[in-house]
């Protein structure tokens, strides 16, 4: 009887553990003036260009929450609404921190402002992050479609961003000035030395950048003024003229 008795006492001893530490989950969790792990300071690491004041509006993080009742997806979402986040992660750092680890896009060309004398820089995803300050690349993209002219807009083809992602690589080291995706059935590269290369169709323009890198490690490209590699196949070569002196 008795050894029945201390079982019976153990389990009682084990449901009101347990419902002691599920109470005082829940008063952590749901009670604000319970100053238990409560959110008293937001650190924002990795961010270049997007501000903390900026970031910390976006996550809806206040005062009053408790770490654990932060909702870390969510606050991930809205943190990357940010036309500079590209990738953000949500820590907890007990007892009263949260940390943003923020991984911004990086510019990959500029554009002609349609009605402003100013530039937009277009940053990885095609995303506009800003205009003349922002502006870190050296490749200009012509005729390109975009949602709006404001940071945050996008361009509307993602074949073009392809492109531009493409366009990254060390393309045989050659420096490709800018790009011409007014008719997307004939882009067009202009590199240095005022040299056309004539791509064609958007649809195949990852395999004419491959055959261009081809290309320019058996010629010597500055020696041409246009190279049409339009049609696949053999590219056609236009030689520069002569100059007379």
């Amino acid at each position: 009887m008795k050894e029945g008795n201390a079982k019976r006492q153990s389990v009682v001893w084990v449901f009101i553990s347990g419902g002691v530490l599920i109470a005082a989950a829940i008063m952590a969790l749901y009670t604000p003036w319970l100053r238990i792990c409560d959110v008293r300071e937001v650190v924002i690491s990795g961010n270049q260009h997007a501000t903390a004041a900026e970031l910390v509006a976006l996550s809806q993080l206040h005062r009053g929450q408790t770490i654990f009742s932060v909702p870390a997806g969510l606050v991930r979402r809205r943190v990357e609404q940010h036309p500079w986040v590209k990738h953000a992660s949500v820590r907890r750092v007990f007892p009263h921190t949260i940390q943003l680890v923020i991984e911004e896009r990086q510019v990959i060309a500029w554009s002609q402002h349609p009605s402003e004398n100013s530039r937009v820089a277009i940053a990885e995803g095609g995303v506009i992050v800003g205009k003349d300050e922002a502006v870190s690349s050296s490749l200009k993209l012509v005729g390109a479609a975009f949602s709006g002219w404001g940071s945050g807009d996008v361009l509307l083809n993602l074949q073009v961003v392809e492109l531009l992602v493409a366009l990254q690589s060390n393309l045989c080291e050659l420096v490709v000035r800018s790009v011409d995706v007014t008719n997307l059935r004939s882009i067009e590269l202009i590199l240095a030395n005022d040299v056309r290369v004539q791509l064609g169709d958007i649809v195949h323009i990852l395999d004419r950048l491959a055959a261009l890198e081809v290309l320019c490690r058996e010629i010597e490209i500055e020696r041409y003024e246009l190279i049409d590699i339009r049609f696949g196949g053999e590219a056609t070569l236009v030689p520069r003229k002569a100059v007379r002196r």
